[in-house]
């Protein structure tokens, strides 16, 4: 299910985000949150939020996608998908 606003941080569609392992280097524009469900063996299921993230142009990290996730999360070089739990909101100074 799409949503716009994340439940587990404090980040929303539209919203510029960075990853918490790779620094505020790593600049992403967060288009959709995704909720998603799996199912184990025992029937019983986990929840988790997915991103749908493209990535800025001209960044250090601008094809993150390409090599750092798995195609499963991967829609094109610049953009895919990440846990919202990695995501945070970039604070941008406004002059």
């Amino acid at each position: 299910m799409s949503k716009k606003k994340s439940n587990i941080r404090e980040i929303k569609v539209g919203d510029l985000v960075y990853h918490i392992l790779y620094g505020k280097e790593w600049v992403g524009i967060l288009l959709d949150i995704i909720d998603v469900y799996d199912y184990n063996d025992n029937r019983s299921k986990t929840h988790r939020e997915m991103a749908l993230v493209k990535m800025q142009p001209g960044t250090t990290h601008e094809f993150f996608f390409e090599k750092m996730v798995s195609n499963n999360n991967r829609v094109t070089d610049s953009m895919g998908l990440v846990s919202t739990n990695w995501l945070f909101c970039l604070e941008v100074n406004k002059k």
